[in-house]
């Protein structure tokens, strides 16, 4: 098997086949791939995708709608299989995208995707105040017919070597690490294959009590508002709490701009996004759910408050019974709704606060149920700057910062 990788930008030249793939990636080259299948013979070329209205010299077919479509072909065995207008979105409201960054390989003979990557350019948190550049993988499918013969593992180790050379977010700087989420049973090839290393998200499942949701307006609850939000208008009032709720806190939060908030969250929460506002009409909390693992589980999707204005407990329980009333209206205008009892996916350092501030007679929890663990193990981590630190799991087990991602940033 040869595979031949082509760079997206520059000159290309020669290179033996004992090149590793690891070499400078400006370079167009054939490697011999060791395959168990010996009587393969395939013609491969790995390639940066273009954009719809650019030509591909290389390979006619990697252009970003032709990706897009491949990649909802790859996910079509999901329950609810994302379109291919669903990885357009994420890429064209990515206020870091770039195209050349979208890594895929080609069968030549069949003029064809069969397999991808996508490199995103992101900063996080450390959980005390200071940021990493980093870069997430996602996107990482490859064609059934073409399994098996270490086409993703060959991406994921040019993905790593470019992360290597990328600089930072204001040209300055260096990439300290990348981060994906996987799959229990895929996580043992980004162990062997990348060098990732998995970390813990604590996760908690409490049940409600459904007889709350029909009670009117709590004396909390009279004294704020509710309402959709409106970008850009609200956008800084939303970064700074974000900033000091989520981002000084957890380790790994994705760190927002306002220009992430206005072009990326608006696209992604729409109308599920909803904000508490006080007397003053200053914003100091806002939600979003969606529907995760069944018709009656819901996941806290995004959450901020400002806690020097509003009790954490507070805020959740007055949007909480806001958001999932409305969604059990949207339901019911489209199906019969059984009023059985609501479950909640919540990250459990935020649970916990919850907790902490409620009032038991009027708690929209149901404590007594018990609540569940639901840990997220899949958030894994790799060092990409030598020079920087070993990666999130070492350092959050010293300092005891948590680690949370927000599933409205998630790739």
């Amino acid at each position: 098997l040869y595979l031949t990788l082509v760079a997206s930008h520059g000159n290309s030249r020669a290179m033996t086949q004992s090149s590793s793939v690891d070499d400078v990636i400006t370079s167009h080259r054939k490697i011999a791939v060791d395959l168990k299948q010996k009587d393969i013979s395939k013609d491969y070329t790995l390639c940066s995708i273009v954009q719809d209205n650019e030509a591909n010299p290389i390979a006619p077919i990697a252009t970003l709608t032709n990706w897009t479509k491949f990649c909802a072909s790859c996910f079509s065995y999901k329950p609810n299989p994302p379109p291919a207008s669903y990885f357009y979105r994420h890429f064209e409201n990515d206020p870091r995208k770039d195209v050349s960054l979208i890594r895929v390989i080609v069968d030549s003979n069949e003029n064809e995707i069969v397999s991808s990557v996508r490199i995103f350019r992101r900063r996080i948190s450390s959980g005390d105040g200071t940021m990493m550049e980093a870069c997430g993988i996602g996107e990482v499918c490859t064609h059934p017919n073409h399994r098996g013969r270490g086409l993703a593992k060959t991406l994921l180790h040019d993905a790593i070597h470019i992360m290597e050379s990328l600089k930072g977010e204001d040209g300055e700087g260096v990439v300290h690490c990348s981060l994906l989420h996987a799959g229990k049973s895929l996580m043992p090839v980004y162990e062997r294959g990348g060098g990732y290393e998995s970390v813990t998200t604590k996760w908690s499942v409490i049940k409600l009590n459904s007889s709350f949701l029909s009670i009117v307006d709590s004396d909390d609850g009279k004294k704020y508002s509710i309402r959709n939000v409106f970008f850009p208008e609200d956008t800084p009032s939303l970064n700074r709490t974000h900033a000091k709720y989520s981002e000084q806190r957890f380790g790994g939060c994705i760190v927002r701009s306002e220009q992430y908030w206005n072009e990326y969250v608006s696209k992604e929460l729409g109308d599920s996004l909803y904000v508490m506002t006080a007397a003053d009409e200053k914003i100091v909390a806002w939600i979003s759910i969606r529907n995760r693992g069944g018709p009656k589980r819901y996941q806290l999707r995004d959450f901020g408050v400002d806690t020097d204005l509003v009790e954490t407990a507070i805020a959740m329980s007055v949007l909480l019974k806001f958001a999932l009333n409305k969604e059990i209206q949207k339901i019911s205008e489209k199906q019969d709704v059984d009023q059985g009892v609501l479950e909640v996916v919540i990250p459990t350092p935020i649970l916990n606060e919850v907790r902490n501030g409620e009032k038991e007679d009027v708690s929209l929890f149901d404590w007594e149920a018990g609540v569940e663990s639901e840990d997220d193990i899949g958030w894994m981590y790799r060092k990409i700057d030598k020079e920087s630190v070993d990666g999130l799991k070492e350092w959050t087990s010293k300092k005891g910062v948590e680690h949370l991602i927000w599933p409205t940033d998630s790739f």
